[in-house]
């Protein structure tokens, strides 16, 4: 993967903790979705939406708490 998932949006599957402790997201892929693992600078909780800001080795990718503004 070329950093074909930064920019693309999720949800987070399994709680991430913060830091380096590594959660997971489920992202839209290839038609279908796929699950990644995932880490954040803050925890984020089961259903919260991410945006993806790093891809890393290993299906590892770095996501943000992702909020959209009402009306967009």
């Amino acid at each position: 993967m070329s950093q074909q998932l930064v920019g693309r949006t999720g949800v987070v599957t399994l709680a991430i903790p913060g830091g380096e402790t590594l959660g997971e997201i489920e992202l839209p892929f290839g038609g279908g979705t796929e699950r990644f693992l995932a880490r954040a600078t803050e925890p984020l909780d089961d259903d919260t939406p991410v945006l993806v800001i790093a891809e890393l080795p290993g299906r590892i990718v770095d996501v943000e708490r992702w909020t959209t503004l009402p009306g967009l």
